[in-house]
């Protein structure tokens, strides 16, 4: 659908979820790839399997909080490729906790790993976007960021993601007119940290997880789970030259969300 070849791009947390399906989905348009995980396990087996697609892979494994790693993390993809054209952010954690039970290590976590390490690598690739005149800069925001549409028991969560929002707006006028920066929000996808969440409101509920699964599939429009490729074609779309003046968007791609269930 897109020529991505000669293009590079990094997406962070792509060892598994839907930061490999972005990973994989920009591959098969063309691109190299540079693989950001905490996981070496995981970043390897991405990278891995975008070099048996005939790409050019590197994987590292670092903390995008820290901006001594993020340092790093530009280093060694310079040191790789001659320049970037492509930035995902979508590196995250989500737990299911109230605001009462939540220790200021959960709101850290949330905030740094999602809200920071966006500023970091946004900060870290840009200029050199700017001095290439051009670049594509895709946020993973969330349907929760928007007005109305927050979660109770994620309150963390939900702050880290609304700054994405804020931060990705900003970006986009700083950054103008060589570089877009949009961001893409989720509903709910299957992924391994779903399933997660599942089980951590099931034991709030008093539920199985499967119950609350089926609670969250129902409420749905399209009344199925999206896949982290659903999320990967929304990036791919914003990293191609169809969406060149689509910026400082936040793209929903939520299968509906959110809306109750019929009675």
């Amino acid at each position: 659908m897109y020529d991505f070849s000669d293009r590079v791009a990094i997406v962070t947390g792509s060892g598994r979820g839907i930061g490999k399906g972005t990973a994989l989905r920009l591959a098969k348009e063309g691109a190299d790839l540079i693989i950001i995980d905490l996981d070496k396990s995981n970043a390897d087996s991405t990278a891995n399997e975008i070099k048996a697609m005939g790409r050019k892979a590197i994987s590292i494994v670092a903390d995008v909080s820290s901006a001594r790693e993020v340092d790093r993390i530009k280093k060694i993809s310079f040191e790789n490729f001659s320049k970037v054209d492509f930035l995902v952010n979508n590196a995250g954690i989500s737990r299911y906790k109230s605001i009462l039970d939540s220790t200021e290590e959960d709101w850290d976590q949330h905030v740094d790993i999602m809200a920071k390490g966006t500023f970091l690598m946004m900060k870290a690739f840009a200029g050199e976007m700017m001095k290439q005149k051009f670049g594509r800069i895709v946020n993973l925001g969330s349907y929760v960021a928007q007005l109305n549409c927050t979660t109770k028991y994620f309150g963390p969560y939900c702050a880290a993601k609304f700054g994405i929002i804020g931060l990705t707006q900003v970006a986009a006028q700083e950054f103008a007119p060589f570089v877009t920066v949009n961001a893409v929000g989720p509903g709910d996808v299957a992924t391994d940290m779903m399933e997660v969440e599942w089980e951590q409101e099931a034991g709030l509920k008093n539920k199985t997880a499967v119950e609350v699964k089926e609670e969250y599939r129902v409420r749905l429009l399209l009344q199925e789970f999206e896949m982290p490729v659903d999320i990967a074609n929304a990036i791919a779309h914003l990293c191609s030259d169809q969406a060149r003046h689509v910026t400082g968007a936040h793209h929903i791609v939520s299968g509906g969300l959110p809306y109750l269930a019929k009675a």
